[in-house]
């Protein structure tokens, strides 16, 4: 049994038993891990208000030879939630990118980049209400981590470069863009003129959407792609839709 330290972000909490709690953590350095915390429920000084949901903490664990759920032997409050519950759209949009996380991440596959995005996004959600640009942006950001980035830059086909003006379909089968002589032969959506450019702003965090509409379009789009290619039903997002979108 080998002892581990890390970094963390708490992505759920359930009992488990009468004084034990199931702990699903995502570490800077060895990705997802499911973890036991044993009396969690039942003492009043360990673990106390250290292993709440979206917790940033430092965490040392026991790990089997066989690996499968490790045992938490001691966590330290890095940053706490506070601020997250004091709007529905902050806690829902943290479970969101926490469920997102969760179920697009295996165990123990190290992911530094997802690591510090979530980590981003969860102190953003601390200290405001994220609009639609900030959700995008970071789920850009980790869809990009994960290998699912759409292609807004050049032509997914031929690899042409386009001008602004120009970048006007999209295809969710190839994962980005089309210029206009492979949009003739390849199934793809046409785009209102400005919506590219948009997600490359949200991208760089540089704004969003200049109109309401492009913003339900830039919607439409992401949850088409996501549907294509990860066919994952978050049910999160189904209440942040009501709340942001």
């Amino acid at each position: 049994m080998s002892l581990h330290k890390d970094e963390a972000i708490v992505l759920s909490k359930r009992a488990y038993g009468e004084s034990d709690r199931i702990i699903h953590l995502f570490t800077r350095e060895a990705g997802k891990v499911s973890a036991i915390a044993k009396g969690a429920g039942k003492s009043r000084k360990r673990f106390v208000n250290t292993l709440e949901p979206f917790n940033h903490i430092r965490v040392e664990y026991f790990e089997k030879q066989g690996r499968g759920m490790v045992r938490i032997e001691n966590a330290d409050l890095v940053t706490a939630n506070n601020g997250i519950e004091m709007s529905m759209r902050r806690a829902c949009s943290a479970s969101f990118f926490a469920e997102f996380v969760d179920r697009l991440t295996r165990e123990r596959e190290h992911n530094g980049t997802l690591f510090t995005a979530l980590k981003e996004f969860i102190e953003l959600a601390r200290t405001k209400d994220p609009v639609y640009a900030d959700i995008l942006h970071y789920e850009l950001l980790m869809l990009d981590a994960l290998g699912y980035h759409p292609n807004f830059d050049t032509c997914v086909y031929c690899g042409a470069a386009m001008e602004e003006t120009e970048r006007l379909h999209f295809s969710r089968e190839r994962g980005g863009i089309l210029c206009a002589v492979c949009a003739q032969s390849l199934p793809h959506r046409r785009c209102t003129q400005g919506l590219i450019s948009g997600f490359l702003s949200a991208k760089a965090m540089r704004g969003g959407f200049a109109t309401g509409a492009l913003e339900r379009e830039a919607q439409e789009i992401m949850e088409s792609f996501l549907a294509y290619h990860i066919d994952t039903d978050f049910r999160s997002y189904r209440l942040l839709k009501t709340l942001v979108f």
